[in-house]
């Protein structure tokens, strides 16, 4: 029963980031908001592992794999997002990070040996996937000449936090989640600043009641609450399963950007939803049940 009230509570904040984001950069740079959005993440986690005593000290090798996860997720990965998001719409960085279950099958498929990729487990993710082509294939205008490379430098954001993910679930899941995300976080956000002062002036942030609330939004729920949940679930579930997060935050965001931006939802949106449910009904239920009946037999 936790586990699903973490998964919903992730599909729903994960979603609403993607409009967060979008409605964040439009009073300050990519690369400092995300930035912010992290430093407040890492203040936090940081508060709950110094109230909880918690062991902060891990082996060399352990810390490696903490360093380099984080990189991959926090500054990596976050990095393409918002620079991305300049130039697209959030709907649209949605679809794409929705490949992020696939990316992280085939990793699965080569690091965790309980996790290797089916011919059903394929099939449920070519028709999840199938589902949010379809959300957003009528009526999404991409009108900015930059938004061909943004596309492309948005893809790498699913790659990068498939392999973070991968990481975590190999090397790092009997540690404590608050202390890997704070180690992992603070590790982003260094190398995040300096790729803003290299990049942006920090007086275009402008400091304005919609970015600071972007800002505490992402940081709090969005980060600090959302990836504790997220490390507590890979510690419980299949990898390739909780990925399939990415199919359902599209729906959320489409719905939110309905709401918050006046976009109206479309019979595609109804008809690609139900295809993202049927794929993560085979990967989820069908798929086990095959294979559980396939070893009984």
């Amino acid at each position: 029963m936790t586990n699903i009230l973490l998964l919903t509570a992730l599909c729903i904040i994960w979603g609403a980031t993607w409009v967060a984001i979008k409605i964040g950069l439009g009073d300050a740079p990519p690369f400092y908001s995300a930035s912010f959005r992290f430093l407040l993440a890492a203040i936090l986690l940081g508060a709950m592992t110094w109230i909880g005593r918690r062991r902060i000290s891990l082996p060399r090798q352990t810390l490696y794999w903490v360093y380099l996860s984080g990189l991959f997720m926090y500054f990596g990965s976050y990095a393409a997002t918002y620079w991305a998001e300049q130039y697209i719409n959030a709907a649209l960085a949605a679809i794409i990070f929705a490949s992020f279950p696939f990316f992280v099958a085939i990793g699965a498929h080569f690091y965790l040996p309980a996790e290797r990729l089916t011919a059903l487990r394929l099939l449920g993710l070519v028709v999840g996937f199938a589902g949010i082509v379809v959300i957003f294939s009528g009526g999404l205008s991409v009108p900015d000449p930059n938004a061909w490379w943004a596309m492309f430098v948005m893809l790498l954001s699913p790659l990068m936090s498939a392999f973070a993910s991968i990481i975590v679930k190999k090397h790092l899941t009997k540690d404590d989640p608050v202390v890997i995300n704070f180690l992992q976080m603070t590790a982003g956000v260094v190398v995040l600043f300096a790729l803003a002062s290299m990049n942006e002036s920090f007086a275009d942030f402008h400091w304005s009641m919609v970015s600071i609330a972007t800002v505490v939004f992402l940081g709090i729920f969005g980060s600090a609450f959302t990836f504790v949940a997220y490390y507590h679930l890979l510690k419980t579930m299949e990898a390739t399963k909780l990925s399939l997060i990415a199919f359902v935050t599209p729906i959320v965001a489409a719905l939110l950007g309905w709401l918050v931006l006046g976009e109206t939802p479309t019979l595609a949106t109804v008809i690609g939803a139900v295809l993202v449910f049927i794929g993560i009904w085979i990967v989820n239920v069908l798929a086990p049940k095959r294979m559980v009946q396939a070893i009984s037999d």
